[in-house]
């Protein structure tokens, strides 16, 4: 591990370095292996990268290696599902150690609620005709993969549900669609304390994706600085510079470091890897935290 000096500060924050904090490979529910993101990475001039796959943490050995050999620098991270007052909200872990007991315990619990949730979506889909669909999504995403409905809608979609995957996923797996299963992941409070127990610095991943008014963002935010959380994403994909900006002054305002994530899940007209805005001189980037550390 590897801790960061002043120079390496410097690099992260010129204009027009790319940094992405927040990406996922078929481990859980990208496309690309972790040794082809970071490749995909790379060519795309990005200069510090995170794996942060969907309750799991399989492929960051992987990416790390690669990472070594591309000359990227590296963090080791995860994406936990959890739940808050009733909602899913996602909290990204970056710097975490992935042996810790808490951090061991917590995912395999998710690991269990996962594979009975997507079994769950598969019966449903099997009831609209579609056979074998858990098999098959399982097959497609690969044994070891963190099953998601970002895998059942590439499923769909391979056999031609609908003509679009955003359709796939409308018509089938969105809350109140016949395929759609109710999560019951872990609570926010408990990925939170698993994160910081691992060592990790745990982030409240993109903030505006939760269909939000303000008074309930402001709500979610102070619930998760009150159970540990000590960052925010505040720039991502297909986000509008207003969104941007209100974000930044909600991470100075509740003096939360400030991460940069595209979510890139795959090559997408709308999401490109290291294409979030990085204003460090509006926030204070999480590298700032004295537990950020890279991969060696």
């Amino acid at each position: 591990m590897m801790t960061i000096n002043e120079e390496l500060r410097r690099t992260f924050e010129m204009p027009g370095i790319r940094v992405d904090l927040h990406t996922h490979s078929n481990a859980s529910d990208g496309k690309m292996s972790p040794e082809e993101l970071v490749r995909h990475a790379a060519d795309s001039g990005v200069v510090l990268l995170a794996l942060t796959d969907h309750d799991t943490c399989a492929g960051n050995a992987g990416a790390a290696a690669a990472a070594a050999t591309a000359g990227i620098h590296f963090v080791a991270g995860i994406e936990v599902s959890t739940l808050w007052r009733g909602r899913e909200i996602h909290v990204v872990g970056l710097c975490v150690d992935e042996k810790h007991p808490a951090l061991k315990e917590l995912l395999a619990e998710q690991r269990r609620l996962r594979d009975e949730r997507a079994r769950a979506i598969g019966e449903k889909l099997e009831a609209c005709g579609f056979v074998n669909a858990y098999e098959e999504t399982r097959r497609m995403a690969g044994n070891n993969a963190s099953i998601t409905r970002g895998n059942y809608t590439d499923y769909l979609f391979s056999i031609g549900a609908a003509d679009t995957p955003g359709k796939c996923f409308a018509s089938y797996l969105a809350e109140g669609r016949k395929a759609y299963v109710k999560p019951k992941w872990c609570t926010m409070d408990d990925a939170v304390r698993s994160v910081r127990l691992s060592g990790g610095i745990a982030v409240l991943a993109h903030p505006r994706c939760y269909d939000l008014n303000n008074k309930w963002l402001r709500m979610l935010i102070t619930d998760f600085r009150e159970a540990g959380g000590e960052a925010m994403e505040v720039s991502g994909s297909m986000q509008s510079p207003a969104d941007r900006d209100f974000l930044q002054v909600l991470s100075r305002e509740y003096a939360l470091f400030a991460s940069f994530g595209s979510d890139f899940h795959r090559e997408c007209k709308y999401i490109s890897i290291g294409g979030c805005r990085i204003d460090a001189g509006a926030v204070n980037p999480v590298w700032n935290h004295e537990k950020f550390r890279l991969e060696v």
